[in-house]
């Protein structure tokens, strides 16, 4: 599929402040599943300097720094994507591998060390549902996380919630709503229990074809032998395909927010507006 996405990003100060350098993760990254075709960025008020950096998850960051004062701060992308997986199972499962937990290369241990770290707020019933989808006789990493997607569909709603930050993994699952980061969060926790690497990742998903808002969205990947790094989305019960545009994925999700940054001054907060829009077509170039 080609998606082209228009993505403004507003941040007004209330009064005028001194803007400290900002982190930008809205390239959409290049990778098996997906290509950059074109970028374009529109930044108000013109940084002082800018650079692309690439951290250390591989996503491609826009460094960018201020001087003088400023009242507000727009961010305007343009982008065109090839979305390149139409299939989400196309690869041979590694047999000898196909347990829990995964048995790592040492090399892939050194990198997915973090993905396989505790999630903050997981606790007993994070461990039941893990437990649960193990003792139902899911216990390959593939046919785990299929499991953990569907019940999640089934048990968890998706609401939207305006507050900052995730909701733990325990929080929700006893409320059984969330937004679809607190969801993801869900997936990464529960994954991680049985020893399968996951990690955030924040993009764009399709969204309603007969509507024309659209959101930030985020959901899961979990390594799997013989498939890699592979998208899950609990809040629509998905294996992510060709419908799904990855900005950015990192072990914790604060470092695949796509705005990143501070600000010193009197304002005692800021005010955050964004519109996406986003066009979906057949064909990868």
């Amino acid at each position: 599929m080609r998606c082209r996405i228009v993505h403004r990003t507003r941040y007004d100060y209330g009064r005028e402040v001194f803007l400290e350098p900002h982190l930008l993760r809205l390239v959409p990254r290049g990778d098996a599943a997906q290509r950059l075709l074109a970028f374009s960025v529109a930044i108000e008020p013109e940084p002082a300097g800018r650079t692309l950096v690439t951290d250390a998850w591989g996503n491609t960051v826009l460094s960018v720094w201020f001087s003088g004062l400023t009242d507000h701060l727009t961010v305007a992308t343009e982008t065109t994507v090839a979305t390149l997986r139409d299939n989400p199972f196309d690869y041979l499962i590694e047999t000898p591998r196909a347990v829990l937990p995964v048995p790592l290369a040492p090399g892939e241990a050194w990198l997915a060390g973090d993905c396989l770290a505790p999630v903050a707020g997981a606790s007993s019933r994070t461990a039941e549902l893990a437990e649960a989808i193990l003792a139902d006789g899911a216990t390959t990493p593939q046919t785990f996380a299929m499991e953990l997607l569907g019940r999640m569909h089934a048990r968890l709603a998706t609401s939207a919630r305006l507050e900052p930050g995730l909701m733990a993994p325990d929080t929700v699952l006893a409320r059984r709503k969330g937004a679809c980061r607190d969801l993801a969060q869900v997936f990464i926790a529960a994954c991680r229990q049985v020893g399968i690497p996951a990690r955030f990742v924040s993009g764009y998903h399709e969204g309603d074809p007969d509507s024309d808002e659209r959101d930030l969205h985020a959901w899961a990947e979990a390594y799997l032998p013989g498939g890699g790094w592979r998208g899950f989305d609990p809040s629509l019960g998905l294996a992510v395909t060709d419908r799904h545009v990855v900005l950015a994925a990192a072990p914790h999700p604060d470092d695949a927010a796509p705005v990143t940054g501070s600000f010193r001054g009197a304002a005692a907060a800021a005010r955050l507006r964004h519109t996406i829009a986003l066009e979906v077509s057949p064909g990868s170039e």
